[in-house]
């Protein structure tokens, strides 16, 4: 999954969420005491069979599929586009409900901006967000109240981009300290794994040139003590001959054995990543006999480790499992939690879409599926990749 790290001087797009996350309920809530607010003052005006009664609702329904969309999706072009549409229906109101409560409805507006402009703008985004009601008041003989409205609702404003740009500040924190977290573990890892090379390369030096080296030495003295020996005790001294240059095989082989580096299992990787996730339960189905070469190894960690951020990230969930298993000629992963996935079809993200080239580039398959509303990852590796 990418994470933002730098502002670069533009600020980043939040992490994709589903419309109705519990994030999102808060500004649904104001959205609909505005709503009413917009609505009841233009039936009393208008009526409510008029077109400007009509032309409010859909404009208020509209702001608000915008704002949570924006909250989705994450192509910065749409985002410009919906924020843009957003301030037009800002203006559609203040135009059509003079007195109403538009600057109250562009809290929400300013609320977005954080994630999308530039620091150093955006406290300035407050005028446009005050500017429809404003030219309207100005057209129709302003008073006392309309001044009130807008000093309020642009302390209100300014207060919601204040706060949403420190829960930005701190979200981005978060994710850079969960991947140096990460990037410690994984040197740690390396560090392990580099400590148990040289301890097996110096305890193969210390076999071949210690017992390796006496043990041909017996070898040889056996052989000549055979030759030189009487009748009655050939038979003793050839069995010993032959135990040790058995031995002496022996001590070679495992020499070579400790020269090869070790390749890795994915069942000690995923519980060792699965440390990282203490909130979740993870298990692990996957044969201790079952092995990968460290490139198969490798991409099927990758993959578990992008589920299981998925799945705390966008899920909620709090177990999971992952199943490895061989049939035939294919290497099969299973992996499934219990949280929840309530929109489907799903969009992919930039987690699952370099999840599914990783996998497509090295001929294999990845299928997503929704058994009980929630998310199951199966990925095929033929056995010729595997």
């Amino acid at each position: 999954m990418e994470i933002a790290l730098k502002h670069q001087g533009r600020a980043q797009a939040p992490a994709r969420r589903t419309w109705f996350a519990k994030e999102n309920w808060a500004a649904i809530i104001t959205w609909a005491a505005f709503s009413y607010i917009q609505i009841t003052a233009v039936i009393r005006s208008d009526g409510l069979a008029s077109w400007q009664t009509a032309v409010i609702a859909l404009s208020m329904l509209l702001f608000i599929v915008l704002f949570l969309k924006s909250q989705s999706d994450l192509t910065r072009s749409q985002q410009w586009l919906q924020l843009g549409s957003m301030w037009l229906v800002l203006a559609l109101n203040a135009a059509l409900v003079s007195h109403g409560f538009t600057p109250g409805l562009a809290v929400l507006w300013v609320a977005l901006l954080p994630w999308f402009v530039p620091e150093r703008w955006l406290y300035w985004m407050v005028i446009p967000a005050l500017a429809p009601h404003a030219l309207v008041s100005l057209l129709d003989d302003p008073g006392i109240g309309d001044f009130l409205m807008l000093l309020t609702c642009g302390t209100f404003q300014f207060f919601a981009i204040f706060a949403m740009s420190k829960a930005r500040s701190e979200s981005l924190a978060r994710e850079a300290l969960a991947l140096t977290h990460q990037q410690l573990l994984d040197a740690q890892g390396k560090l392990a794994e580099q400590a148990a090379d040289t301890e097996r390369l110096r305890i193969a030096r210390d076999l071949h040139d210690s017992l390796g080296h006496h043990l041909t030495a017996l070898v040889i003295q056996l052989q000549v003590a055979e030759y030189q020996a009487d009748q009655a005790h050939q038979p003793q001294l050839q069995h010993c001959h032959q135990l040790a240059k058995q031995l002496l095989q022996d001590i070679r082989h495992s020499v070579s054995q400790l020269r090869e580096p070790q390749k890795p299992h994915l069942a000690s990787q995923c519980r060792a990543l699965a440390q990282n996730f203490p909130q979740l339960k993870l298990q692990c189905q996957i044969s201790a006999d079952l092995v990968l070469d460290p490139l198969s190894t490798a991409l099927l960690f990758r993959v578990c480790q992008e589920a299981l951020t998925n799945s705390i990230r966008h899920a909620d969930a709090s177990e999971a499992t992952v199943e490895v298993w061989r049939h035939r000629a294919t290497i099969h992963l299973r992996y499934l939690d219990n949280g929840q996935c309530p929109m489907w079809p799903l969009q992919e993200g930039n987690g699952l879409q370099g999840m599914r080239e990783r996998i497509e580039e090295a001929s294999g398959k990845l299928l997503l599926s929704r058994p009980q509303h929630s998310l199951q990852i199966d990925v095929e590796l033929t056995e010729a990749v595997a």
